[in-house]
């Protein structure tokens, strides 16, 4: 059923769409936009308060929205709150990233004024809004000039963002039509579904545009193929083989 907030009631332990009980609710609206509304969203979060309804994705997937969450992870000012070993994971997988603010910071094991260190390096670098989504408020420091740089960051300071340095994005060519088929390098990049510890699935996205982003116009979604056997399998045939 595809419902919205306003079609749901919420009285004796149960959750309702039009008089129907609802046990799961895939929720696509955002958390900010859905809150924002006391008294339409006041059914479902009591609702998932009482645990009377699974959401997915659940509430409490608002904290990884939030783009300080890996400021959180790759400020050295946080880093005793990680083991070694998670250390090492946040250090191979999480761009440099920090709350922009005035005062100093750390930056290749050598301490830095962010402020000065921002506006000097905006060829890496990136200004991202905390709380954005479909690449709202994104700055990408190498598209722009100085002068433009330099606003932003000072528009930044005003509010809650966070700086990033550039992360390479790998571009391929993909078969585009456009009155006939042409192939088009684009940037790609894959988004992997981890449950419980494992990959089950991976989301796909190629753009033309420096930003990689399907809201904001220059990207999409495209399907992810995954070849029968692979590397991976080849090795267990030989292996097999081997025994035989």
């Amino acid at each position: 059923m595809i419902c919205a907030p306003e079609d749901l009631t919420y009285s004796r332990g149960a959750l309702r769409a039009n008089g129907r009980v609802i046990n799961v609710v895939y929720r696509r609206v955002l958390t900010s936009e859905l809150l924002a509304k006391g008294d339409v969203s006041r059914p479902l979060v009591r609702a998932y308060l009482d645990g009377a309804v699974t959401v997915v994705n659940s509430f409490r997937a608002k904290l990884l929205h939030k783009k300080m969450s890996l400021a959180l992870l790759s400020d050295d000012r946080y880093a005793a709150l990680y083991t070694t070993p998670q250390r090492a994971a946040i250090a191979k997988h999480i761009p440099w990233t920090r709350k922009v603010r005035e005062g100093h910071t750390t930056y290749g094991g050598k301490v830095v004024d962010l402020g000065d260190f921002v506006i000097g390096n905006r060829e890496r670098l990136v200004l991202k809004p905390n709380d954005e989504y479909g690449g709202k408020g994104v700055v990408l420091g190498w598209t722009i000039d100085q002068h433009e740089w330099e606003q932003s960051f000072l528009t930044a300071l005003e509010s809650s963002y966070v700086v990033q340095e550039r992360v390479p994005v790998p571009r391929y060519p993909f078969p585009v039509v456009l009155g006939r088929m042409h192939f088009l390098d684009l940037s790609i990049d894959h988004d992997p579904y981890i449950f419980w510890g494992r990959v089950s699935g991976t989301l796909a996205r190629i753009s033309s545009s420096a930003l990689l982003n399907v809201t904001a116009g220059a990207g999409s979604v495209v399907p992810t193929y995954v070849i029968a056997g692979g590397p991976r399998g080849a090795r267990e045939r030989s292996a097999a083989r081997n025994d035989a």
